[in-house]
């Protein structure tokens, strides 16, 4: 019998030597591991610290007696931007201009309907740079056009998104250089075929 081995976060970590890494020598964007000499992409998130003074209904006089639908003793201090309800500084949550409940925001999180709360991203240059090497060994099969065609549409969606994902743009311009070659010899393929028809 095989037992997991559980082992306590240490803080950051290089992912392809596992050493650990001061926070000090981590910048978002591509950064080069000290120990293996490996590269990775890294991303900084300072995460806002939240001092929400919460006040009690029985604080809070008859003008405000209003209560958290979530918190029954909290007198609520604005309703939720999606469903109206009244909540409380605790639930308050400011996202890109509108104010959510827990409820709201977790549920347009998983939908995807809020871009800064987004944590999954495609990697559209692996996929870019897969699929016109691809195109370029099969290219004698004709399917350099197609997958040369799609390798650039995923180096357009990854420029497009690259903002947000902080992917670097080395493997989007190398997936462009790789399908215009695949293109290229399948066109060269498709001439000379049409050419030793006649």
């Amino acid at each position: 019998m095989v037992l997991a081995r559980i082992s306590a976060y240490r803080g950051p970590a290089c992912p392809n030597c596992r050493t650990t890494i001061e926070l000090s020598q981590i910048s978002s964007g591509t950064v080069t591991c000290r120990y293996c000499g490996r590269h990775y992409e890294a991303r900084i998130f300072h995460p806002v610290s939240r001092s929400a003074n919460v006040e009690q209904l029985a604080h809070s006089g008859p003008e405000a007696a209003g209560a958290c639908a979530n918190h029954p003793r909290n007198a609520a201090v604005t309703n939720c931007g999606r469903c109206g309800i009244f909540i409380c500084a605790l639930c308050q949550l400011e996202v890109e201009g509108a104010t959510y409940c827990p409820m709201c925001f977790e549920r347009l999180a998983q939908e995807g309907s809020i871009e800064g709360a987004k944590m999954r991203f495609r990697d559209y240059g692996s996929m870019a740079v897969f699929s016109a090497l691809v195109g370029l060994f099969f290219f004698w099969a004709l399917l350099g056009i197609p997958l040369g065609v799609l390798s650039l549409y995923y180096v357009y969606r990854g420029f497009k998104t690259r903002r947000d994902s902080g992917i670097s743009a080395t493997g989007l311009i190398i997936g462009t250089l790789f399908a215009i070659a695949a293109i290229a010899l399948s066109t060269f393929m498709l001439i000379a075929l049409f050419k030793n028809g006649k």
